[in-house]
């Protein structure tokens, strides 16, 4: 499912000892202790295992006290263009966090005792000096493949092979239930990025604070005739009736499990890859339009209808909201979205 390789600069012995075992990869300094390697290469063929149990192998006091470290569990594929991955980053240690949207360097911004974030939708990574330049994503297969176990190196290279899944196997989940409040903002991570605070830690972290947050209400609209459906206009113009629900994406699939027909797809273009390959969710759930972010990569932007109060609001993957008649969707690369009025069309 994934390709590991390591680089060494010509006469070096290796800045670092990097573990790469069926479900984490660790990298330690060259000097630690054998007998800590010992206990990670112990670990190397365990399918499953907890980064909190990791961590633990790592001691942060006494003699034989690993002062940097990076530790990375990959979670299980999802449906989206990537995996979920959780990291612990401590001291002069780096992992570039590589997803179709682009990348971005993780380290532990001198947080004491380290700093564990969670990433969703990776596609790659690279863990070395923070000092070193990021390298092109088409770099992620650089090095020479390591397997299972131990190697000292000054680099690693982690990148996700394609998954290869046919549209009866993919599984979508369901949308969330209405209404959804709009997310928090970040103190501390980007959006793409949630920052945990570690178990049992010996010091103080920082972790991504949380605004209280009220539901709201959706806005109350008149009942609908029946047989009477809304309708949505693509970005190449084409308008649709919204009497099926709708899949948008640059390509979509279809779940393998459903609560019942399964949805239309819509194909749009993305040539930077911004838009996700099953990107959104228009339906149409009795007198209410709702669109729901099918857990994409770059988020999905809501635009009120023009001249209407109210503010553009980013959805949470996996976030679904009822709009009005003139709100514009804006899912990436110039694909916009428009939901039109109801009429008996």
């Amino acid at each position: 499912m994934a390709r590991v390789g390591y680089g060494l600069t010509p006469g070096g012995s290796g800045e670092w000892t990097f573990v790469a075992g069926r479900a984490f990869l660790a990298a330690v300094p060259s000097g630690t202790h054998p007998g800590i390697v010992t206990k990670l290469t112990g670990l190397v063929s365990e399918p499953r295992i907890t980064i909190e149990a990791l961590v633990s192998l790592l001691p942060l006091a006494g003699e034989d006290a690993v002062a940097n470290f990076v530790v990375v569990v990959p979670g299980d594929p999802t449906d989206s263009d990537g995996i979920p991955v959780s990291a612990v980053v401590r001291g002069r240690i780096a992992v570039d966090v590589f997803s179709v949207g682009g990348s971005r360097r993780f380290t532990d911004r001198d947080i004491r005792p380290w700093l564990l974030a969670d990433f969703r939708s990776v596609i790659g990574l690279v863990i070395g000096s923070p000092l070193a330049d990021v390298v092109p994503a088409s770099r992620l297969d650089s090095g020479r493949t390591v397997e299972l176990g131990a190697i000292a190196a000054d680099t690693l290279f982690w990148s996700l092979a394609a998954l290869a899944r046919e549209d009866d196997d993919t599984i979508i989940r369901a949308p969330a239930p209405l209404p959804v409040p709009a997310p928090a903002p970040l103190s501390v991570a980007d959006a793409d990025t949630v920052v945990r605070p570690p178990q049992a830690a010996q010091d103080t972290v920082i972790a991504r604070r949380r605004e209280r947050r009220e539901r709201r209400p959706a806005a109350e609209a008149a009942p609908l005739a029946r047989g009477t459906h809304y309708g949505f206009r693509l970005p190449d113009g084409e308008e649709r009736r919204l009497d099926a629900v709708y899949f948008l994406g640059r390509r979509p699939r279809s779940p393998r499990i459903t609560g019942g027909p399964l949805p239309r797809l819509v194909t749009v273009t993305s040539p930077t890859s911004a838009v996700s390959a099953t990107h959104l969710e228009i339906r149409q759930e009795g007198d209410t339009v709702v669109v729901t972010d099918l857990n994409s990569t770059n988020g999905t932007l809501v635009n009120p209808p023009r001249g209407k109060i109210g503010r553009s609001q980013r959805l949470a993957p996996g976030q679904s909201l009822a709009v009005a008649p003139g709100t514009t969707v804006d899912i990436g690369d110039g694909n916009i979205v428009e939901v039109l009025p109801a009429s008996e069309r």
